[in-house]
Parts: C-alpha cells; structure tokens; sequence
C-alpha cells in the first residue's frame, strides 16, 4: 500500500512540473499564431505601393514643376508607387479630389473655402477633400510688356488677353477684378483661353497684350519673358484689393517686390492665396504621413526649384492650414513638433 501511495506521489509530482514548464514556455516564446498577428501590426504602419494621379496645373508653371518633383520622391518614399501628373487646375483638382479620380493634387487656397462650402463653381459642398500642407503664396500676375500702353486695369479695354485655361481659378479672379473695376469681357478685343507656356509665347510674338493668372513669383517663364522682351507687372488699386479681401478671407494682400523679375525695378501691389497640397480622405493614415513628411522633410529641394518657397517648412504649413486635415497629416504634425 505504501509503495503504491509513492507511486502515485511520484507520478502527480512529475505532471505538476509538466505544467509548470509548460507555462514558462510559453511566456516567453509566443506562438505561431501570436507571431503572425505582430507581423501584421508591423507590416500595416507602412504605406502601400499604389497607383497616384496627381493634379497639377499647365506646364510653365511651378505646380506642373513641383509635381513632377515630389512624384520622384514619392515613389522613393512608397516603393512600387506610380505618380501620374494631370494638367489639372485649381478647381479641376479640388473636383477630381472630391470625385476620387485623383488621390492628391494642389489648389489655390481661395478655392478650398469654395468648394468646402458648396459656392462659385461648386453645386454641393465637398466632403472628400483633406488638408496635408500649405506650400507657398500663389500671387496674382497682371503681365504685359515693358513697351506696352497698358498701366491700369482700365487700361485693358480694347485689348487682346490670355487669362489661363477657361474655369481655372486664376480666370475666375481675373473676371472677379474686372466686374470691381466696372468692366467684363465685353471690354477686350479678344480672350484667349491658353495655358502659361502657350501665353507667353503668344505676347513674345505681339499676338495677345496681357497674360494674367494666379501663378508663383517668380515664375520661370515670365523670368524668361523678362530677359528676351523685358515684361512690366500691373498692379492692383487699394480698393480693388480690400474688396477682394472682403469677398474671401484666402485672398491676402501681397507685394511682389522689385527686382523680382530682374528688368522691372518697383514694387507691385496685389493680392494672393496659399498654394495647398491636398488629399482624398480615403488614402490611408499611413500613406498620408508618408506623404507629409516627405514634402516638408525634403523643404530644402523644393527651394531650389523656386524661391517662392523659402519660406515653407512645417511651422509654416500648419499655421496656414486650410481646409479641414488629414488623421494622417495631423499625426506628423503633432509627432515632428509643429502641432501642440
């Protein structure tokens, strides 16, 4: 009997320290399916590879310019990305956002508010459009060239003008300054509806008196202007001005300086609006962090591309958000110390 008690004793005392291995095994070796789902958690913080489309504006401009730029770094930054640039728009771009046909995309900051709020060439407020990061001032350009008789807004009428690709947003300011200054198309001799580029050369050849948009400053092809013909810049009266400002408070009151284009030597009175990179809110938080750190973490690149942006680094980008902003942006902000 006692022999059989100690078996018995034996036997529970070796399924005790089974148990008891058991338990130290696994606390500190997890298993298979543990292992997996922190593979997943890992493997879900980086973006994935995915096809953009990005909306710019027309070549000769600085956004065509940047775009271009930031898709390299975009597809550094998501390997196995694509970044196809769209000659877009102000109003295109916020449209194409809204619609889901673009993933990213810049706007004037004048337009934003706009479409936000479902007024001007927006029939229903926009629900898809997110804030990543304010670039730089997008500045209110009335050229003609240096011979010309052309020093007013008055003095517009009877001549021929190129106000951009027809609906951008920088014809809609146009026609917005034109009706403060009592005038409309009804005044010129003649509107051609051209990109950047196409306008430029249509005032080298004498065929057009003007070319007016809302453009970066300066602007490569009007610094080229400057060299082969020499170009003078419009300004815009006080009044005209605050009115603007009253109107939409994405207008700012702006001086482009002298010297800006080399051969133009006095200041000029106008206004601008914020240059925005903008988002569609169903990209991922991962994939819009990436991309907000790389357009402010690569500030130095985008310098050298146009001095408009000597300004820009992310304190300045968070304080002139506009629009409402992406988790994901918002999350870089606040991590990299730009937003409290």
């Amino acid at each position: 009997m006692r022999k059989l008690l100690f078996v018995l004793m034996v036997g529970l005392l070796a399924l005790l320290l089974t148990a008891c291995g058991g338990e130290t095994k696994s606390s500190t070796q997890p298993s298979s399916t543990e292992k997996q789902g922190t593979e997943a958690i890992t493997q879900s913080n980086a973006p994935q590879a995915q096809e953009f489309t990005f909306g710019a504006a027309t070549q000769g401009g600085l956004w065509y310019t940047l775009a271009g730029a930031m898709g390299d770094e975009i597809q550094k930054a998501i390997p196995g990305s694509t970044v196809t640039v769209i000659e877009g728009g102000s109003i295109t771009n916020l449209l194409g956002l809204e619609s889901g046909k673009f993933q990213i995309g810049f706007s004037n900051g004048q337009t934003v508010p706009e479409a936000l709020n479902g007024i001007g060439k927006f029939e229903k407020k926009a629900e898809n459009i997110r804030f990543v990061a304010t670039l730089y001032p997008n500045v209110y350009h009335m050229v003609v060239r240096a011979d010309s008789d052309i020093y007013t807004v008055e003095d517009l009428k009877g001549k021929r003008v190129s106000p951009g690709i027809k609906g951008y947003s920088g014809e809609l300011v146009f026609q917005q300054i034109l009706k403060l200054n009592n005038m409309s198309y009804d005044d010129l001799a003649k509107v051609e509806y051209v990109g950047t580029a196409d306008g430029a050369n249509l005032l080298r050849d004498g065929h057009i008196d003007a070319i007016v948009g809302m453009i970066a400053a300066p602007v490569s092809t009007f610094q080229e202007l400057d060299t082969t013909i020499g170009i003078r810049l419009i300004p815009l009266s006080d009044e005209t001005i605050s009115k603007m400002r009253a109107s939409n408070d994405g207008f700012k009151t702006y001086t482009i300086k002298a010297g800006t284009y080399n051969n133009f030597k006095e200041d000029t009175n106008t206004v601008a609006a914020y240059t925005v990179f903008l988002a569609n809110k169903d990209l991922s938080d991962d994939t819009v962090y990436t991309l907000t750190k790389m357009i402010v973490e690569n500030a130095e690149k985008w310098k050298t591309l146009s001095k408009i942006m000597n300004s820009f680094d992310g304190q300045f980008s968070i304080d002139n958000q506009v629009g409402p902003i992406h988790p994901g942006a918002e999350k870089y902000y606040k991590e990299a110390g730009y937003l409290k």
